[in-house]
């Protein structure tokens, strides 16, 4: 049994921070309190004593954890979130950037082609339309009217439906006037001139 305030705050001591008894340690402290008022252990067990009424004031006044799976909810809908952005980003890159950038290369090349015509440099309009039909999708009939207007110019209506014929191959379900009517045979003065 402690018979000294040194032995009665030891055990005080013990059962509040190591056994974490702290009903008992309590009797302890105010056993020292009231047996012992003039000692340094006194001191120390109004100190100790404070100090386990201020955490049980704080633990009373603390919220509750009941957010966490909440929290958890929340990050991982973020994390999907995060994904969805970069899965979105990689596709913008790798599919509509690409798609793009052969629109704009298609328009470049459809301009060059008519500054061609306006010129009167048919063969180099020729040429890059060429280039137009391989990068355009087989459904635009574009690169093969412009290719088709060029030979019926030039009195070449042969050529001209070939170019018809060809785009009509590809898409045959697209073709709604005959080719006679698309590229007519020029008049006889239009013949006569030439």
């Amino acid at each position: 049994m402690e018979n000294s305030p040194l032995e009665l705050y030891e055990t005080a001591y013990r059962l509040h921070y190591t056994d974490n008894r702290i009903p008992e340690a309590l009797k302890y402290y105010d056993a020292i309190i009231r047996e012992f008022p003039n000692s340094n252990e006194c001191g120390y067990s109004v100190i100790q004593i404070n100090k386990i009424k201020a955490n049980s004031a704080a633990a009373a006044i603390a919220p509750k954890k009941k957010g966490g799976a909440l929290t958890i909810i929340s990050f991982l809908l973020c994390l999907f979130i995060i994904g969805a952005l970069g899965a979105g980003a990689y596709l913008a890159h790798e599919r509509v950037l690409p798609q793009v950038e052969r629109a704009q290369k298609r328009e470049n090349l459809a301009i060059r082609a008519l500054s061609k015509m306006i010129d009167g440099k048919n063969e180099e309009a020729l040429l890059i339309l060429d280039q137009l039909k391989e990068l355009s999708d087989t459904a635009d009939i574009t690169p093969y009217e412009l290719s088709a207007q060029i030979y019926s110019r030039g009195g070449s209506i042969p050529q001209a439906r070939a170019e018809y014929e060809a785009f009509y191959r590809m898409n045959p379900g697209m073709q709604t006037e005959p080719l006679e009517e698309l590229v007519p045979e020029p008049l006889p003065a239009a013949r006569a001139k030439k």
